[in-house]
């Protein structure tokens, strides 16, 4: 009976130590994110799809709560747009229309997205240590 509740014990530690590793990757790469979009590396659509489906794989009781309603919004408009083999599928002038579609939203979000990505930058280091994670 000790044995399987060992067994048990170690499965759970183990299990909690690969969540806690799979948290503290999901962290790391929305910093780099918030990073390279700060610094204009990456297109802020190419961002925010990025960064919405990394937040939307963090714990629902991750605190504190920030405003992070911009990121997702333009995530969530971005997605009218073709990705991968059916973008290739189009001829250059679908592509440049929905490029400058993508281009006007960006540019009209810009500023509340570069707002939510600097409240994110700043409660990243709160998480990682309300999760137990160490830098």
């Amino acid at each position: 009976m000790l044995g399987w509740w060992l067994v048990k014990r170690h499965e759970r530690q183990r299990l909690a130590t690969q969540r806690g590793e799979q948290l503290g990757a999901i962290l790391d790469s929305l910093e780099v994110l918030c990073r390279a979009l700060a610094q204009e590396q990456v297109e802020s659509s190419e961002a925010v799809i990025r960064m919405s489906v990394l937040l939307d794989s963090l714990p629902d009781t991750i605190a504190p709560k920030v405003d992070l309603a911009a990121i997702h919004q333009l995530a969530e408009q971005c997605q009218q747009f073709d990705r991968g083999d059916v973008r290739k599928s189009l001829t250059p002038r679908q592509r440049h229309r929905q490029d400058q579609q993508r281009w006007t939203l960006e540019d009209e979000q810009k500023e509340v997205v570069l707002q939510a990505t600097q409240r994110l930058a700043e409660v990243i280091p709160s998480w990682r240590s309300g999760l137990g994670l160490s830098r």
